[in-house]
């Protein structure tokens, strides 16, 4: 009888922890700072492709840090609520926004290989 107790005590346990782990998991995105977000996405960009200069790089930080910012405010209004189908809708529209000042600055070639980087690692990341 002890040995059940335990081994359903040890089942109940790992349940706790993954469901706790899984939850913080989901949620790291949304809860780091628009600054550290930009900074990630600027690294990525580094990786990705060779930036010409300080400036171009400061030009790109500063569009991750904007957009940074509207994704934290949308984010925040979706835990008091609201529609996910707009809010994907507004999600995209400012992913399309953001895009399209990283073309301006980067030229068509450079984005082009910094967005199908991009998109290849979505798709690694979803299996």
């Amino acid at each position: 009888m002890k040995a059940v107790m335990r081994t359903m005590g040890v089942i109940l346990l790992s349940f706790i922890v993954t469901t706790a782990f899984g939850q913080q998991r989901g949620q790291g995105m949304r809860n780091m700072d628009p600054e550290q977000n930009a900074d990630r996405q600027l690294n990525q960009m580094k990786e990705i492709i060779k930036l010409k200069n300080n400036k171009e790089e400061k030009a790109l930080k500063e569009v991750f840090l904007k957009y940074a910012k509207e994704r934290q405010k949308m984010f925040d209004s979706m835990t008091r609520g609201g529609n996910p189908g707009a809010n994907r809708e507004k999600m995209q529209e400012l992913t399309n926004k953001q895009n399209k000042e990283l073309k301006s600055i980067l030229g068509e070639e450079r984005f082009t290989i910094y967005d199908n980087k991009m998109q290849e690692l979505r798709r690694n990341r979803r299996r």
